[in-house]
């Protein structure tokens, strides 16, 4: 992740992003904290899918993911700044 999309990330606590995993997946996710320091920097989000009526959580655990696993972060299609 380059280090415009960390600080992307930084700034979208409580929002909904794509992140772009090592492995290849992909995860809709709403950012809970990020720690960008020590020897392990990582982030605490919850998985979410979209409805009709907005995003809800998708399965009952939240998710710590290494930033170092993290390969990009886009926003979804309908929060795209003009």
């Amino acid at each position: 992740m380059t280090e415009a999309e960390k600080e992307l990330l930084k700034k979208k606590i409580d929002e909904v992003v794509i992140l772009e995993l090592a492995d290849g997946s992909r995860m809709l996710a709403q950012v809970l904290v990020v720690f960008d320091e020590g020897e392990t920097p990582d982030m605490f989000c919850l998985e979410v899918e979209p409805t009709p009526s907005g995003y809800v959580q998708k399965g009952a655990n939240g998710h710590s993911i290494l930033l170092a696993d993290i390969q990009g972060i886009s926003l979804p299609p309908e929060e795209v700044p003009a």
